[in-house]
């Protein structure tokens, strides 16, 4: 399935959004691609990843779509052989010798901001008081992506979609 197989196929039938995962699929990890499909006839939203795995999310259990600024810090290790690398063309064998030491162990932070990620909140199956949220990053501009929420919102009976910014987001940890 290619990347135009996602844009519009047919008006009645389906709209489709290539994106990449920000948060809310178990599983997955930060920018994982994923698919997301209107199946406006079937009455549900379908989630397809790079090997086509495919999860199901019915239009009755979707409870408001959101554009959101979203921001996350991720810490990471420091690679002993990239330091080695860096610091052998620096300083020749031994500096690499001693950078690579000296990164085993450390970590660095890297803060990562989204500005209009779309959010998809959800009552998981058979609970309605839990809300939960899918949120990613449209590889669609910016109309294509409203667009594409509009006619989520259409095919769900939901209202429009809301412009949520950072601030407005409640703080907190995100749970599946």
């Amino acid at each position: 399935m290619g990347f135009k197989d996602f844009f519009k196929l047919n008006l009645e039938e389906q709209f489709g959004m290539p994106s990449d995962h920000l948060e809310g699929v178990a599983g997955y990890q930060y920018n994982d691609y994923f698919g997301v499909r209107i199946k406006c006839n079937e009455g549900y939203i379908r989630l397809e990843d790079s090997q086509e795995h495919q999860t199901i999310l019915p239009f009755n259990q979707i409870t408001q779509v959101n554009f959101i600024t979203w921001e996350t810090t991720f810490t990471k290790a420091v690679s002993p052989l990239t330091a080695g690398i860096v610091g052998g063309l620096i300083g020749g064998d031994a500096m690499a010798v001693v950078s690579a030491i000296d990164a085993k162990g450390q970590t660095r932070t890297e803060k990562v901001k989204v500005e209009n990620a779309v959010e998809i909140q959800y009552h998981p199956k058979g609970d309605l008081r839990t809300v939960k949220s899918l949120i990613f990053r449209s590889r669609l501009t910016r109309n294509d992506t409203i667009k594409w929420a509009n006619t989520l919102c259409k095919y769900a009976n939901l209202p429009a979609p809301q412009y949520i910014t950072s601030t407005q987001k409640p703080q907190g940890t995100t749970y599946l």
